[in-house]
């Protein structure tokens, strides 16, 4: 135990010298840790080169590895707290990490598989010694089984897990620190975006969930005409190792070669465009890494998926509110978008909406104001999350996330073909599901679901209600021998209204559950006063 608090501190130790020595000796000395040291390396350490705060922050974070990268590419999409251009800067960082040698991944496919992986009697029949791909959980290589059936491997880097799991104890720690000591970010609210954070990577580090997404998305793509996602072969599957359908493709970044190839551009950024607006309104699940990387062509013009450790999810109420605040903004309908804001709560209900129609009109006008083509959804997100700080608007990891991939969809496409109009491809889409789910017939289809929803909660009622009072009878036994009929009456009218409140709090529908459970609450109250009078 004492090695591994040491190992911890020598880490910290690293991480405030990468500070300090990074032009950002000030953040590191607020945050009371080593100052002597902070000192020490200020007054022994060659003049540092200033330069711009983003700069420092990208550099730092590269410095400190694969964790604290994947942070900071994180961090890139919280304009609502970050200044633009440090935020900008953070999307420069990359994931550049040499591979693992041949020999440390054939003995961790013999660990996974607990038998020899290679050869003849091994697992796979052949194996590609050189990965086609390395980052910082994982790598790939290609292989062949022993039917014929060319497969990628996707095999877990050694011990990748304890690494992680050690910076993420120290990252709690900082986050802890930085709320402590910087109450001007009080809003970043650094502990619970470390707490999203980690829930982010450690997903990535189960192979078998990745697994399971890709599968989803083979369900749910199965609709969209000319995409593919690679079939898993989960006989092969685990945690540390992911085996899928191999894919024949070019990366949708080699223009030259898919103009070689004889594909038509603008057709496959209608693709892409379609199969993005498909995952996002239509199913509520997106892929949330659509790099160029991970998305192909094949031969015949098919748009080819592979990597599913990060997807978004967005539930439907959510994406209601998202598809109509974009039609307001299609629309230029300024007051429409700042009244979508209030009723989703994105901002409080006490919202000046003029003021925030007027800060929405300030940042959308001149992205309006372009030529079609030039005009950008992910950047009129960038800027909105950015102004929010004003009128107390929560974060929505969820909307960080599709914010994030829109930037990348859209640089991808844009890339493709410049003059491709994203406003001509994503209107009509968004508008004919708008049609369907804000008219008469989609309320209905709400409402049905929400109901459902609601019912199940109050039969569940009795029983909650029942446990709590098991609960304080066990805690005060003594003390609930001698109630009488008003104090139970009374507790029980308490109980029933603090259940009912904490159970529909956040619920679209919850006015008249909030009343029942205000008039319980009231009832209570006023029988003990009755009673004690």
């Amino acid at each position: 135990m004492k090695f591994k608090h040491t190992r911890r501190n020598l880490r910290l130790l690293f991480i405030i010298h990468v500070l300090a020595t990074h032009g950002l000796a000030a953040v590191a000395y607020r945050l009371r840790l080593f100052r002597p040291y902070i000192w020490v390396v200020q007054l022994f350490s060659a003049e540092y080169q200033p330069k711009e705060l983003g700069v420092q922050i990208r550099l730092a974070l590269e410095r400190l590895g694969p964790s604290f990268i994947k942070f900071g590419q994180m961090m890139s999409t919280r304009v609502d707290v970050l200044p633009i251009d440090v935020a900008l800067e953070l999307k420069k960082l990359q994931d550049n990490v040499p591979p693992e040698p041949f020999s440390v991944v054939s003995t961790l496919l013999a660990k996974a598989y607990k038998r020899k992986a290679i050869g003849e009697d091994g697992v796979f029949a052949q194996f590609d010694e050189v990965p086609v791909a390395a980052a910082s959980i994982a790598q790939v290589h290609f292989a062949t089984l022993h039917n014929g059936r060319e497969v990628a491997v996707k095999v877990r880097r050694p011990h990748i897990d304890r690494m992680i799991e050690a910076d993420l104890s120290i990252l709690r720690l900082l986050a802890s620190l930085f709320d402590r000591y910087f109450p001007e970010y009080e809003r970043l609210k650094a502990p619970q975006v470390v707490e999203e954070f980690a829930v982010t990577i450690l997903g990535e580090l189960n192979l078998r969930s990745e697994a399971a997404h890709a599968s989803r998305f083979t369900d749910q793509l199965v609709g969209i005409e000319g995409v593919e996602v690679p079939e898993v072969f989960w006989d092969y599957t685990n945690k540390d190792v992911l085996v899928t359908e191999r894919f024949y493709g070019i990366s949708i970044d080699e223009k030259e070669q898919l103009i070689a190839a004889g594909h038509d551009l603008v057709a496959l950024c209608s693709k892409v465009q379609k199969m993005f607006f498909h995952m996002v309104f239509i199913d509520g699940y997106f892929h949330a890494d659509l790099h160029p990387g991970n998305i192909f062509v094949s031969d015949t013009g098919k748009i080819l998926l592979v990597d599913f450790g990060i997807v978004g999810r967005l539930e439907l109420q959510s994406r209601v509110y998202l598809a109509d605040m974009l039609l307001a903004f299609l629309q230029q309908d300024y007051k429409r978008a700042a009244e979508v804001h209030v009723e989703a709560g994105y901002v409080p209900y006490h919202t000046d909406v003029s003021a925030f129609e007027d800060a929405l009109r300030e940042i959308a006008v001149p992205i309006f104001n372009r030529p079609l083509k030039d005009i950008s959804i992910a950047e009129l997100l960038f800027y909105l999350f950015a102004v929010t700080e004003r009128f107390q608007m929560e974060t929505r990891p969820e909307l960080l996330l599709l914010q994030k991939s829109m930037v990348v969809i859209e640089g991808v496409t844009r890339e493709l073909a410049p003059d491709i109009n994203i406003w001509e491809l994503s209107k009509p889409l968004v508008s004919k599901w708008a049609a369907e789910n804000l008219g008469p017939k989609g309320k209905a289809l709400r409402l049905y679901s929400e109901g459902k929803h609601q019912l199940y909660a109050w039969m569940k009622l009795p029983e909650e209600i029942n446990q709590h009072f098991e609960q304080l009878h066990q805690k005060f036994p003594q003390s609930s021998a001698g109630l009488t009929l008003p104090d139970l009456l009374a507790i029980a009218a308490l109980t029933s209204g603090g259940i009912i409140a904490g159970m529909f709090w956040q619920q679209p529908w919850l006015s008249p559950n909030l009343l029942i459970a205000y008039g319980l609450l009231s009832f209570g109250v006023w029988l003990q006063w009755v009673y004690r009078s």
